[in-house]
């Protein structure tokens, strides 16, 4: 663990070096021919030594003046942006969309920074930290910003942040850099932020769900079939005098000497609510598959959210049961509540099916490979046709690898991004093997019951 806060430190250390490597490698050709320069004239030479030793003082002159302008580009912007910070007269503003670009994973993030002076045909770059430890990378700024101004005082723009979990994200401070043309300097202003942006999961198509609701929370809206309520050997009631005294239960009698009778189960016409429910239970996978559970997360989330936005749309109100906590987020908006509840879930193994599923309530299951099919046939084994349950197939988030990408891997290009070092461990992982067995056992423990089955 020391090991590990030193090596951040030095790495956050190295963020702050306020020249880039291009200048150490002017600074040494001007320094090599500094010192053949002095070797020259200390030997009595020809002309063409004399032209050389020309061409060489003008390189370095030269050399040395553009250090200088490039130098004094940066540092005066800079100066001026530490003075306006240390008098608490900076503003920077980030804001995420709630959209993101589904095909690079990026995040779009609005900025903007006021009082701020570009350096002179210089460049202004972002780092933001996030989560404790965690560094972007270094961002350029798309500057939108008013072009018409001489000397602008503000930059506002935005960035493509490569974010693939679907999970909220806390930013901590932002790294700005002052820029000269030709990147040799690199001056660093530190500003505390205190943002939060969640990514939230991609719109993709999903199968028709038909469900009706079960849960009635309001008696005006009718329903086309009958909706059984719990009665028989579930909900019991002291004896009254005009109760039928065959619904006495005995074996209640027999231990307590409590007349007691089972209250009949009845059926009604109303319910009002779809409640939507989706486990997040894991059964096996362990810590040691991380990587691999974030991409299975993922793909999870996705199927979840667009099954509930399906619904969602519809005009029967649709309520989402977590099956664990998470912040209260977005209590004016039902659909943002919901979308940043799936977007911020994790695997979890505390709560399981059997006690997080209400089965008199639910109207829509989602489980994932990770289901335990023991739980799950206690759950769901009797259930009938009163629930739809939505399977989703995690073996489905990687690409099936062919031979062809086997042998271009090897012979001929390199990965192009941790996606694709994923879908290599993937296939050689013992947690696929182990998720496919899952899967079939699922599929078989679905093909038994009467409800109402989407495979994705």
């Amino acid at each position: 663990m020391r090991f590990d806060t030193f090596k951040n430190k030095i790495r956050y250390g190295s963020f702050l070096v306020p020249f880039r490597m291009r200048f150490i490698f002017l600074l040494i050709a001007l320094l090599a021919g500094y010192r053949w320069l002095q070797k020259i004239n200390s030997v009595p030479g020809s002309s063409y030594i004399a032209i050389t030793e020309l061409f060489i003082k003008v390189t370095l002159w030269f050399g040395s003046i553009i250090i200088i302008l490039s130098f004094m580009s940066v540092v005066i912007p800079w100066s001026i942006f530490l003075l306006r910070k240390k008098n608490k007269a900076i503003t920077i503003k980030l804001k995420t969309s709630n959209e993101k670009n589904t095909i690079s994973q990026k995040q779009l993030v609005s900025i903007f920074i006021s009082p701020i002076f570009k350096p002179l045909f210089g460049y202004v770059r972002l780092r933001l930290k996030y989560d404790g430890a965690h560094i972007s990378q270094r961002f350029s700024i798309r500057d939108k910003s008013k072009k018409s101004e001489f000397l602008p005082t503000n930059i506002e723009g935005f960035i493509n942040w490569p974010l693939p979990e679907i999970r909220e994200y806390n930013i901590e401070e932002s790294i700005i850099y002052f820029e000269d043309m030709f990147q040799f300097f690199s001056f660093v202003s530190i500003i505390p932020s205190a943002e939060n942006f969640f990514t939230p999961p991609a719109n993709t198509d999903t199968p028709l769900i038909n469900v009706q609701p079960k849960k009635t929370e309001e008696t005006n809206t009718r329903i086309h079939q009958l909706r059984k309520v719990e009665g028989e050997y579930i909900n019991y009631k002291n004896f009254e005098n005009n109760d039928d005294v065959r619904r006495i239960v005995w074996k209640i009698y027999a231990k307590s000497k409590e007349l007691v009778i089972r209250m009949p189960e009845t059926q009604d016409r109303y319910a009002s609510h779809i409640y939507f429910y989706a486990s997040f239970y894991n059964s096996f996978s362990s810590f040691l598959y991380e990587d691999l559970n974030i991409v299975l997360l993922n793909y999870y989330k996705t199927i979840v959210w667009n099954a509930y936005q399906q619904l969602a749309k519809r005009n029967m109100p649709v309520k989402f049961i977590p099956d664990q906590e998470t912040k209260t987020a977005f209590a004016d908006d039902v659909l943002q509540k919901n979308k940043y509840i799936i977007s911020t879930s994790a695997w979890q193994t505390q709560k399981d099916i059997p006690e997080y599923l209400k089965l008199s309530d639910a109207s829509v299951l989602c489980i994932s490979s990770f289901s335990d099919t023991t739980q799950l046939q206690n759950s769901i084994g009797n259930a009938g046709k009163n629930i739809v349950v939505i399977f989703v197939k995690l073996s489905g988030a990687f690409d099936t690898i062919k031979i062809k990408d086997w042998i271009q891997w090897i012979f001929i290009k390199p990965e192009k991004d941790s996606l694709d070092k994923l879908r290599l461990t993937w296939d050689l992982s013992p947690l696929k093997r182990k998720l496919k067995l899952n899967e079939e056992k699922i599929l078989a423990l679905l093909s038994k019951t009467d409800c109402e089955k989407i495979i994705v």
